[in-house]
This record gives structure tokens, C-alpha cells and sequence, in this order.
């Protein structure tokens, strides 16, 4: 409850702001937006080659300390990496994602990256010692950071440049707000940090950087990588529009969908290494989000075209009719995204490794497949049927491996 709180409290600030943020900024801007975040996320979301989820893992509290170091001194050289790339290939860069409109943000690329490895980090760090308060102040400093540098940069019709500097803003907050502690305590991790620790760990929890960081990255590639594909085959307007229709619907989503994930990570842990069974959690939570989730895409999915037009203005109208195609994937994606963890927890990530790149191809089939007879909404009809069908079989493959035996995989 803490977390959906914090959670709730960060989601509905845009949410509520949407209307005036729509007024101010264009769907060209936010496909911008759309093209930076993509980017900085396929990069960011292996920046620390997944370890920080094996913060979580270690019994000793010295160990997880090593592992969360480890983490963060990752996401430190894939940071000066993705710089170095970055000034070397700078042009290159902008015509394979026939982008040049990102021109002078690449540069702001690799902090982004370094953000997001130390914030992802800390926020398992935080979950490991139940400082769920900690998630919920972070994520809530990051909405407000974002929002208002969004508001006083659109006000001056600053166009892209707010909403870019906003979401860079509102990660550096969050990323502060979490490791806080940390530096103010330098001597407790000075104390404990080891090399030798950090390496018998690295080589221990190495599944994560093997198996799941290419997994990650596939799942990045299903929200972000796809807006390449659109931009290539359709106008800025389409994947402003669609960035827009994502971006306000994904609040319904995050707001229970993530909160979820990260405590039924920590209480599925606990259940199967005591060799309990994890099933009756798993059918709790379908249960009880389909019945949540069922009237609100309900009514958005019969009347998102005249939502959108009405509370977002009448521009807006062509992501309503996205968001409308898209809502039975995305109630799906709602009922199945908090117990995609069961995958880490009964090790078997190759499985859902393999069920996120199904769903990747089949993204990418549908957008070429629209893209080619010059009609969007065959393409995201198309994705929004081929990965519903595939989130209905994932729904039962978690179901079936959910009641694995404890193995002492990482031990």
C-alpha cells in the first residue's frame, strides 16, 4: 500500500496535468520525447547488466551491498561507453534512427543512462530493507521535478526541450532521492565494500547479466524500440500520438502493476525458498486486477476518441483512436506485468526471455505490415490482436512454472 501510494500520487501528477501539458506542447514535440526516451532506455535498462535484481538475493546484507556496488559501478562504465560512442558515431547514430531532430540531445544520452543504473539500483536496495516510504518519496519528487520543469519551459514555448529536460530532471531526482542515504553514510560502504566480494557475486549472479540482460533488452525493445519502426513508416504526428496514448495510459498500469511487482517479488522469493506455493498469490492477483482493471479500460476502449478530443483537445483526437486499439493488450499487459518476476524467482528467465522476443517480432510484423499499406490503425490493431493472444498464453505459462520446486539455484 505504501508503494501503490507513492505510486498513485507520482502517476496522477502528469495525469492530471496531461490536459495543460496537451495545450502547451504539440504531438511532434512529444514524439521527440518518444525518440530521446527510447534511446536512453534500451541503453538504460541494462546499464547495470541487470545485477541490481540480485540485490535482493544474497542472505548476508554485506554481500547485497557488494552486489548493489557492483550494480552501480556498471552503470558507471556503460555511462562513459555510451558517451564515447556517442561522439564518435554521433551522425551515424541519428541516420539509422533516421532521427536528426535528436541531435543535440544524444549528448544529454549518457547521464540519463547513469541515472537510471544508480535509480534502478537503489530502488532494489530500498526494497530489500522494506524502505517501501523511500520508493514512494523518490518516485513522487521525480513526477513533481518533471511536471514542473514541463509547465515553466512549455509556458515559454520552449517546444521539446521541456519535455526532454523534464524527463531528464524528474530521473536525476528520483536517482537522488534514493541513494541519499548512501551518501551521506560514505564510511558504512567504504567498510564493506570487497573486491573479492564483489567479484565471487558478479560470477555468482551471473545468470542476470547473461540471461536477463538480453532479456531486458528485448523488453525495452517492445515499448521502445518500436517507435523507430513507426517513425519510419509514419509521420511524427502518428508517433506523437502514440507516445501521448502511452503515456496516459500507462498510469492505470504503473500505478498498481509496478507496486505489485516489486512486493510480490520480495514475498515470492520468500515463499519459494521456504518451499511454499506460489500459485495461490498468482491466481489472487489475476483475480483481483482483472475485476479492478475491467470497468476502466471498459469504458476507455468504447469511448477513448471522445475522452481524448474532449479533455486533451480536439489534436488529440488520433491518439484516442490508438489508445482504443490498443486496450485489450494493454488490460492484459496490467493483468500480467507484476508476476513477470516469478520468472527470476524459479529461474527460468530463458522461457520468458523467449516469450518477450515473440513478442517483439510480433510488434514489428504488425507496424511493417501496417506501415506498408500506409495505414496505421491496421498496425496497431494488428499488434494490439497478435499480443494480446500472446499475453494470454504467457498468463498460463506463468501459471504452470509457478509451481516449480525450491532449487538452490543461486546458493
Amino acid at each position: 500500500m505504501t508503494l501503490m501510494t507513492g505510486t498513485a500520487i507520482a502517476q496522477a501528477i502528469p495525469l492530471l496535468l496531461s490536459p495543460v501539458l496537451s495545450r502547451l506542447y504539440d504531438p511532434e514535440d512529444f514524439a521527440t520525447l518518444a525518440l530521446f526516451m527510447s534511446v536512453a532506455s534500451m541503453l538504460g535498462v541494462v546499464s547495470t547488466a541487470r545485477y541490481e535484481l540480485a540485490i535482493m538475493l544474497p542472505k548476508s546484507q554485506r554481500d547485497a551491498m557488494n552486489v548493489l556496488m557492483l550494480s552501480i559501478g556498471i552503470a558507471v562504465l556503460v555511462s562513459v561507453f555510451s558517451l564515447v560512442l556517442i561522439l564518435i558515431f554521433h551522425d551515424d547514430i541519428l541516420r539509422l534512427f533516421s532521427a536528426p531532430e535528436l541531435s543535440v540531445w544524444l549528448y544529454f544520452v549518457p547521464l540519463m543512462v547513469l541515472f537510471m543504473g544508480v535509480y534502478q539500483s537503489f530502488n532494489y536496495w530500498s526494497t530489500r530493507n522494506k524502505t517501501f516510504t523511500r520508493n514512494s518519496v523518490s518516485r513522487i519528487s521525480q513526477s513533481v521535478g518533471m511536471s514542473a520543469v514541463n509547465l515553466s519551459l512549455g509556458a515559454v514555448g520552449a517546444g521539446p526541450a521541456g519535455l526532454v529536460s523534464g524527463s531528464f530532471t524528474g530521473q536525476f531526482i528520483a536517482a537522488l532521492v534514493l541513494s541519499w542515504n548512501a551518501i551521506l553514510h560514505p564510511r558504512d560502504w567504504r567498510k564493506n565494500f570487497s573486491y573479492d566480494s564483489i567479484r565471487l557475486n558478479a560470477v555468482k549472479y551471473s545468470s542476470f547479466a547473461r540471461i536477463n540482460t538480453p532479456h531486458a533488452f528485448v523488453d525495452t525493445l517492445q515499448d521502445h524500440g518500436i517507435v523507430f519502426i513507426i517513425i519510419y513508416y509514419f509521420s511524427k504526428v502518428v508517433l506523437g500520438s502514440y507516445s501521448f496514448a502511452y503515456r496516459v495510459l500507462k498510469a492505470p498500469v504503473g500505478l498498481i502493476g509496478s507496486s505489485m511487482y516489486q512486493v510480490f517479488y520480495q514475498k515470492a522469493s520468500s515463499t519459494y525458498h521456504e518451499g511454499g506455493d506460489i500459485r495461490p498469490m498468482l491466481v489472487r492477483i489475476y483475480r483481483n486486477l482483472f475485476l479492478l482493471g475491467l470497468p476502466v479500460f471498459l469504458v476507455l476502449f468504447l469511448f477513448s476518441p471522445e475522452i481524448f478530443s474532449f479533455v486533451f483537445s480536439e489534436k488529440y483526437r488520433t491518439a484516442g483512436e490508438i489508445a482504443q486499439l490498443l486496450m485489450p493488450w494493454l488490460f492484459l499487459n496490467f493483468m500480467v506485468m507484476p508476476v513477470t518476476c516469478i520468472a527470476i524467482v524459479v529461474n527460468r528467465q530463458r522461457g520468458a526471455f523467449l516469450i518477450s522476443v515473440t513478442d517483439v517480432v510480433l510488434k514489428v510484423v504488425a507496424l511493417v505490415v501496417g506501415g506498408i499499406t500506409g495505414d496505421y490503425e491496421l498496425a496497431f490493431g494488428l499488434m494490439s490482436i497478435l499480443c494480446s493472444l500472446l499475453l494470454i498464453f504467457a498468463m498460463f505459462w506463468y501459471y504452470r512454472i509457478s509451481g516449480v520446486k525450491f532449487v538452490k539455484s543461486y546458493e
